[in-house]
């Protein structure tokens, strides 16, 4: 059932892609004021399009960081009297058809880049979770919208996850060692169960069972740690380093389809549940996004999971069109 705040938040959408479509409309500017102006209720649905227009604008597509510098967007080419003619359709249109025009538009940008898929010897899509059996018979867990490249040689078994998250198990070989490259984190093993994972900006690695060598070559001088099973790491963008252990049956337990979380911050868990949705996943709310939780959320639905992970904190979470979710505050 609609409600009166549902319409008038897709008043407000509809406001916002014609009001960007004709900037220069005087007419069109004066019939939105009196909109605008005519309840508080439109003046706050009208703040929170805008937070949320922003929001997909900061959010970046998926393997985005592969995208080449050079790459240009393309060149728009408009006819006189196009932008007039879309205008009215606008207005004609329910904003269903906008959001799913808009939506589509999203799904081709989120789309991974072609050098991804060149460079991957493996790679799975979203909400999916696919076994790779590798030549010397270690075998990876290569978790949803994840990709790995994996290279040989007579001395050296090295493995670079190129996007996503994996769980390795890895055959003994004295002979030649184990290495999997994350960013600039080296994992060395000696024959062990292990977690790799880059998520957010954030990399990770925690072990199952064994032991490993964690290396940061983004820091001067390179920075090292072992782990035993049930210990983990988390390195940031700004290099910052938070460790710890746990039970070790919690490491890599997005291969059973749940989202562990201790003590983190909703935004980094919708983080984690963004590879398991084939669409975009939109938090517009920033005060909403800090604000800390500890639970474990089943991501085989992401909606629901998304629902149980902002609902005690006064969080909603709206299904603009089946490739978009926008998570929001009260």
């Amino acid at each position: 059932m609609t409600t009166d705040r549902d319409r008038m938040r897709s008043d407000a959408i509809r406001w916002l892609m014609l009001l960007r479509e004709e900037p220069e409309d005087e007419a069109l500017a004066a019939e939105f004021e009196a909109w605008r102006k005519a309840d508080p209720a439109h003046a706050a649905a009208w703040d929170s399009a805008n937070e949320t227009f922003a929001a997909i604008g900061d959010t970046p597509p998926a393997y985005s960081h592969y995208w080449r510098e050079s790459a240009a967007p393309p060149i728009a080419v408009s006819r006189p009297g196009a932008g007039r003619r879309w205008t009215r359709a606008l207005r004609r249109r329910p904003v269903a058809w906008v959001a799913g025009l808009a939506a589509a538009c999203i799904a081709l940008m989120a789309a991974p880049d072609i050098d991804l898929r060149l460079r991957a010897d493996h790679l799975t899509g979203a909400g999916r979770i696919d076994s790779v059996a590798l030549a010397d018979g270690s075998r990876v867990a290569l978790g949803p919208d994840s990709a790995i490249q994996v290279a040989y040689s007579g001395n050296a078994r090295a493995v670079r996850l190129l996007a996503g998250q994996a769980w390795f198990e890895v055959a003994p070989d004295a002979r030649r060692p184990f290495t999997v490259r994350a960013r600039d984190i080296t994992t060395t093993v000696l024959g062990t169960g292990f977690d790799v994972r880059m998520i957010g900006g954030r990399t990770s690695v925690s072990v199952g069972h064994g032991r490993v060598e964690v290396r940061d070559d983004g820091v001067v001088p390179a920075r090292a740690r072992t782990l035993d099973a049930g210990q983990w790491v988390r390195i940031g963008e700004d290099k910052a380093i938070v460790s710890g252990a746990g039970r070790v049956d919690l490491a890599g337990g997005w291969r059973k389809g749940e989202v562990q979380v201790i003590d983190r911050t909703i935004a980094e868990v919708i983080d984690e549940i963004r590879p398991w949705y084939s669409g975009k996943i939109v938090l517009a709310n920033r005060a909403l996004g800090k604000q800390r939780v500890t639970g474990v959320y089943k991501i085989g639905d992401p909606g629901a999971a998304l629902q149980a992970l902002v609902t005690p904190h006064g969080g909603s979470v709206r299904r603009v069109t089946p490739w978009l979710l926008i998570v929001s505050g009260a």
